[in-house]
Protein backbone atom coordinates (compact mmCIF):
# COMPACT_ATOMS: atom_id res chain seq x y z
CA UNK A 1 0.00 0.00 0.00
CA UNK A 2 1.49 3.43 -1.30
CA UNK A 3 1.83 5.56 1.88
CA UNK A 4 0.83 9.52 1.19
CA UNK A 5 3.58 10.55 3.80
CA UNK A 6 6.57 12.09 1.58
CA UNK A 7 9.86 11.38 2.21
CA UNK A 8 10.58 15.21 3.06
CA UNK A 9 7.88 15.32 5.96
CA UNK A 10 10.29 13.36 7.66
CA UNK A 11 12.88 16.12 7.38
CA UNK A 12 12.98 18.52 10.57
CA UNK A 13 15.14 20.69 8.06
CA UNK A 14 14.88 21.04 4.84
CA UNK A 15 18.35 19.71 3.64
CA UNK A 16 19.54 22.80 1.67
CA UNK A 17 19.02 25.19 4.65
CA UNK A 18 21.53 23.07 6.39
CA UNK A 19 24.71 23.98 4.95
CA UNK A 20 23.33 27.65 6.19
CA UNK A 21 22.57 26.84 9.62
CA UNK A 22 25.83 24.82 10.11
CA UNK A 23 27.60 28.34 8.67
CA UNK A 24 26.03 30.22 11.04
CA UNK A 25 26.78 27.91 13.95
CA UNK A 26 30.49 28.16 12.65
CA UNK A 27 30.34 32.01 12.82
CA UNK A 28 28.68 32.02 16.01
CA UNK A 29 31.29 29.79 17.84
CA UNK A 30 33.92 31.50 16.15
CA UNK A 31 32.93 35.01 17.23
CA UNK A 32 32.02 33.99 20.56
CA UNK A 33 35.70 32.49 20.91
CA UNK A 34 37.42 35.26 19.67
CA UNK A 35 35.38 37.73 22.44
CA UNK A 36 36.01 35.14 24.65
CA UNK A 37 39.87 35.09 24.32
CA UNK A 38 39.62 39.40 24.03
CA UNK A 39 38.27 39.98 27.12
CA UNK A 40 40.77 37.32 29.40
CA UNK A 41 43.85 37.90 27.21
CA UNK A 42 45.44 41.03 28.79
CA UNK A 43 43.44 40.59 32.36
CA UNK A 44 43.61 38.47 35.54
CA UNK A 45 41.02 35.73 34.91
CA UNK A 46 38.92 35.35 38.69
CA UNK A 47 38.00 31.96 37.39
CA UNK A 48 41.90 30.31 37.23
CA UNK A 49 42.37 32.05 40.09
CA UNK A 50 39.06 30.41 41.89
CA UNK A 51 40.12 26.99 40.43
CA UNK A 52 43.84 27.53 41.90
CA UNK A 53 42.00 28.20 45.67
CA UNK A 54 39.74 25.57 45.62
CA UNK A 55 40.14 22.43 47.89
CA UNK A 56 40.05 19.81 45.22
CA UNK A 57 43.25 19.09 43.38
CA UNK A 58 42.14 18.38 40.26
CA UNK A 59 40.23 22.07 40.14
CA UNK A 60 43.81 23.45 41.32
CA UNK A 61 45.35 21.60 38.51
CA UNK A 62 43.54 22.74 36.17
CA UNK A 63 43.53 26.34 37.19
CA UNK A 64 47.40 26.21 36.18
CA UNK A 65 46.73 24.97 32.94
CA UNK A 66 44.72 27.72 32.81
CA UNK A 67 47.15 30.37 34.16
CA UNK A 68 49.51 28.55 31.49
CA UNK A 69 47.68 28.56 28.42
CA UNK A 70 46.29 32.14 28.47
CA UNK A 71 49.69 33.87 30.45
CA UNK A 72 47.06 35.27 34.03
CA UNK A 73 49.27 37.54 35.89
CA UNK A 74 47.72 37.44 38.76
CA UNK A 75 47.36 33.33 38.77
CA UNK A 76 50.90 33.28 37.92
CA UNK A 77 51.71 35.36 40.76
CA UNK A 78 49.65 32.99 43.07
CA UNK A 79 50.97 29.93 41.86
CA UNK A 80 54.56 31.13 42.74
CA UNK A 81 53.73 32.24 46.20
CA UNK A 82 52.37 28.80 46.93
CA UNK A 83 55.46 26.94 45.70
CA UNK A 84 57.77 29.27 47.40
CA UNK A 85 55.84 29.12 50.73
CA UNK A 86 55.65 25.34 50.30
CA UNK A 87 52.00 25.42 50.49
CA UNK A 88 50.64 22.52 48.25
CA UNK A 89 50.83 19.28 49.61
CA UNK A 90 49.67 17.53 46.57
CA UNK A 91 52.72 16.09 44.36
CA UNK A 92 50.54 16.26 40.78
CA UNK A 93 49.07 19.82 41.65
CA UNK A 94 52.65 21.14 42.17
CA UNK A 95 53.80 19.45 39.10
CA UNK A 96 51.33 21.40 37.02
CA UNK A 97 52.23 24.71 38.86
CA UNK A 98 55.86 24.47 38.12
CA UNK A 99 54.64 23.51 34.03
CA UNK A 100 53.45 27.10 34.69
CA UNK A 101 56.05 29.15 35.54
CA UNK A 102 57.81 27.66 32.71
CA UNK A 103 55.67 28.69 30.41
CA UNK A 104 55.24 32.09 31.67
CA UNK A 105 58.45 33.43 30.24
CA UNK A 106 59.72 35.08 33.54
CA UNK A 107 63.49 34.52 33.95
CA UNK A 108 62.96 35.79 37.50
CA UNK A 109 61.20 32.71 38.38
CA UNK A 110 63.80 30.40 37.59
CA UNK A 111 65.28 30.53 41.16
CA UNK A 112 62.16 29.17 42.09
CA UNK A 113 61.88 26.24 39.55
CA UNK A 114 65.06 25.56 40.49
CA UNK A 115 64.31 25.20 44.31
CA UNK A 116 61.92 22.79 43.05
CA UNK A 117 64.41 20.94 41.31
CA UNK A 118 66.32 20.52 43.40
CA UNK A 119 64.90 19.39 46.39
CA UNK A 120 60.97 18.91 46.08
CA UNK A 121 60.11 15.42 48.12
CA UNK A 122 58.46 14.19 44.64
CA UNK A 123 60.64 13.01 41.73
CA UNK A 124 57.79 13.74 39.02
CA UNK A 125 57.55 17.18 40.59
CA UNK A 126 61.35 17.31 39.74
CA UNK A 127 61.34 16.41 36.34
CA UNK A 128 58.56 18.77 35.57
CA UNK A 129 61.00 21.69 37.35
CA UNK A 130 63.80 21.33 35.19
CA UNK A 131 61.79 21.43 31.83
CA UNK A 132 60.54 24.56 33.13
CA UNK A 133 63.97 25.83 34.04
CA UNK A 134 65.01 24.82 30.35
CA UNK A 135 62.35 27.11 29.01
CA UNK A 136 62.71 30.17 31.08
CA UNK A 137 66.35 30.48 31.05
CA UNK A 138 68.44 27.91 28.88
CA UNK A 139 71.59 29.55 29.68
CA UNK A 140 71.42 29.36 33.26
CA UNK A 141 69.67 26.00 32.91
CA UNK A 142 72.80 24.45 31.43
CA UNK A 143 74.72 25.83 34.55
CA UNK A 144 72.62 24.15 37.02
CA UNK A 145 72.03 21.09 35.36
CA UNK A 146 75.70 20.93 34.54
CA UNK A 147 76.78 20.56 38.54
CA UNK A 148 76.50 17.20 40.83
CA UNK A 149 72.68 16.17 41.00
CA UNK A 150 71.06 16.12 44.46
CA UNK A 151 68.62 13.58 43.16
CA UNK A 152 69.32 11.16 40.06
CA UNK A 153 66.28 8.65 39.69
CA UNK A 154 64.79 7.37 37.10
CA UNK A 155 62.74 10.96 36.84
CA UNK A 156 65.33 13.17 37.42
CA UNK A 157 67.39 11.93 34.36
CA UNK A 158 64.02 12.47 32.28
CA UNK A 159 63.86 16.09 33.27
CA UNK A 160 67.22 16.64 33.03
CA UNK A 161 67.10 14.57 29.05
CA UNK A 162 64.33 16.72 28.31
CA UNK A 163 65.41 19.77 29.68
CA UNK A 164 68.74 19.92 27.50
CA UNK A 165 66.44 18.67 24.35
CA UNK A 166 64.46 21.64 25.12
CA UNK A 167 67.60 23.71 24.96
CA UNK A 168 68.62 22.28 21.64
CA UNK A 169 71.10 20.67 22.98
CA UNK A 170 70.91 16.65 21.68
CA UNK A 171 72.88 14.62 24.75
CA UNK A 172 69.43 13.86 26.63
CA UNK A 173 68.59 12.23 23.13
CA UNK A 174 69.59 8.33 24.29
CA UNK A 175 68.28 9.03 27.51
CA UNK A 176 64.47 9.40 26.33
CA UNK A 177 64.92 6.66 24.04
CA UNK A 178 65.76 4.26 26.81
CA UNK A 179 63.07 5.40 29.05
CA UNK A 180 60.63 5.49 26.49
CA UNK A 181 60.90 1.76 26.27
CA UNK A 182 62.08 0.61 29.81
CA UNK A 183 59.96 3.35 32.16
CA UNK A 184 57.20 3.16 33.69
CA UNK A 185 53.69 3.26 31.85
CA UNK A 186 53.88 6.78 33.34
CA UNK A 187 57.47 8.16 32.36
CA UNK A 188 57.30 6.51 28.28
CA UNK A 189 54.27 8.64 27.44
CA UNK A 190 56.54 11.78 28.76
CA UNK A 191 59.77 10.58 27.22
CA UNK A 192 57.70 9.99 24.50
CA UNK A 193 56.14 13.53 24.32
CA UNK A 194 59.53 14.82 24.66
CA UNK A 195 61.15 13.22 21.79
CA UNK A 196 58.08 14.47 19.43
CA UNK A 197 58.23 17.80 20.21
CA UNK A 198 62.10 18.19 20.13
CA UNK A 199 63.19 15.05 18.12
CA UNK A 200 60.95 14.23 15.26
CA UNK A 201 61.12 17.82 13.93
CA UNK A 202 64.56 17.00 13.50
CA UNK A 203 64.75 13.77 11.52
CA UNK A 204 61.76 15.08 9.72
CA UNK A 205 64.20 18.02 8.19
CA UNK A 206 66.77 15.49 7.40
CA UNK A 207 64.76 13.27 5.43
CA UNK A 208 65.25 10.56 8.27
CA UNK A 209 61.66 10.06 9.73
CA UNK A 210 60.79 6.35 9.31
CA UNK A 211 57.05 7.13 7.67
CA UNK A 212 56.25 3.51 8.50
CA UNK A 213 55.57 4.77 11.84
CA UNK A 214 52.46 6.52 12.43
CA UNK A 215 52.06 8.06 16.49
CA UNK A 216 49.65 9.41 17.84
CA UNK A 217 50.65 12.84 19.92
CA UNK A 218 50.45 11.89 23.68
CA UNK A 219 51.26 7.96 22.95
CA UNK A 220 54.02 5.91 23.95
CA UNK A 221 56.52 4.96 21.35
CA UNK A 222 56.77 1.10 20.61
CA UNK A 223 59.66 -0.33 21.40
CA UNK A 224 60.48 -1.15 17.22
CA UNK A 225 59.96 2.55 16.56
CA UNK A 226 62.39 3.89 19.28
CA UNK A 227 64.86 1.13 17.97
CA UNK A 228 64.53 2.81 14.01
CA UNK A 229 65.25 5.95 15.86
CA UNK A 230 67.98 5.17 17.92
CA UNK A 231 69.98 3.77 14.58
CA UNK A 232 68.85 6.95 12.41
CA UNK A 233 70.32 8.96 15.07
CA UNK A 234 73.55 7.45 15.27
CA UNK A 235 74.23 7.81 11.22
CA UNK A 236 73.21 11.48 11.34
CA UNK A 237 75.13 14.78 12.99
CA UNK A 238 71.80 15.62 14.79
CA UNK A 239 73.41 18.16 16.81
CA UNK A 240 74.48 20.22 13.64
CA UNK A 241 70.90 19.75 12.74
CA UNK A 242 69.66 20.72 16.12
CA UNK A 243 71.80 24.06 15.39
CA UNK A 244 70.77 24.53 11.94
CA UNK A 245 67.09 24.31 12.69
CA UNK A 246 66.02 26.05 15.93
CA UNK A 247 66.53 29.75 15.15
CA UNK A 248 63.38 28.07 12.55
CA UNK A 249 61.70 26.76 15.51
CA UNK A 250 62.55 29.82 17.62
CA UNK A 251 60.67 32.09 14.55
CA UNK A 252 57.47 29.89 14.46
CA UNK A 253 57.34 29.94 18.31
CA UNK A 254 54.32 32.77 18.87
CA UNK A 255 52.25 30.91 16.12
CA UNK A 256 52.84 28.28 18.11
CA UNK A 257 51.87 29.94 21.27
CA UNK A 258 48.14 31.38 19.57
CA UNK A 259 47.58 28.38 18.39
CA UNK A 260 47.87 26.88 22.34
CA UNK A 261 45.64 29.53 23.61
CA UNK A 262 43.24 29.34 20.81
CA UNK A 263 42.88 25.99 21.68
CA UNK A 264 42.59 26.85 25.64
CA UNK A 265 39.99 29.44 24.86
CA UNK A 266 38.29 27.12 22.73
CA UNK A 267 38.46 24.43 25.31
CA UNK A 268 36.87 26.82 28.18
CA UNK A 269 34.21 27.95 26.13
CA UNK A 270 32.48 24.30 25.81
CA UNK A 271 32.94 24.17 29.31
CA UNK A 272 30.25 27.06 29.46
CA UNK A 273 28.52 26.61 26.46
CA UNK A 274 27.79 23.04 27.57
CA UNK A 275 28.31 22.87 31.24
CA UNK A 276 25.61 20.19 32.73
Amino acid sequence: MRSNVSPRSHQTVPSRRRPLILALLTIVVAVASVFFWTITRNGDDPGALRLLRSQDPASRKLGAWLAAGDHIPEALRYIAMQLHDRREPDANVRESYVYALGRSGDPALLNLVAAAAASDASAYVRQAAWLAAARLDPQRFQVLASRPADHDEPWDQIGRACAWLETGDIRGVDELLRWAVDGTPQQRPVAARALSRSLAPLLDAAGRWPIQFTIEEGQPWPAPLVNEIRQRCQELDLQTIADDTRPHVAHAAPARRNVVRLTHTRARLARLLFRS
